[in-house]
């Protein structure tokens, strides 16, 4: 998906589908204590519904899924969206992934 915002590069058009692949392969940058913080303060756990806006290719919710939390993660670009439902499925989760404006 094509998008310009003026205030961002002057105007140039930028795709975030395009960074899809690498997203996917090198973008699991979350450390093990900023899991632990959240499940700390009782969230993303059992019981909860959690939704994930800008899931990107869902790195949040494909680590946190392990604490019994139901995910919906949601991204602007089908492409990051495709990679996040590839990587559930190679990781056997059951995370719902959408492609829709977060507005």
């Amino acid at each position: 998906m094509i998008i310009t915002d003026s205030r961002i590069d002057a105007g140039k058009a930028f795709d975030w589908g395009r960074t899809s692949g690498d997203y996917a392969k090198y973008r699991d940058i979350y450390p093990d204590v900023f899991y632990k913080k959240i499940i700390n303060r009782g969230l993303c756990v059992e019981g909860q519904e959690v939704l994930d806006l800008g899931t990107v290719t869902g790195v949040l919710s494909r680590n946190m899924y392990r604490y019994g939390a139901h995910w919906t993660g949601t991204d602007i670009s089908q492409e990051q969206i495709e990679a996040a439902k590839r990587l559930k499925e190679a990781g056997n989760m059951m995370i719902d992934f959408i492609a829709i404006p977060a507005e």
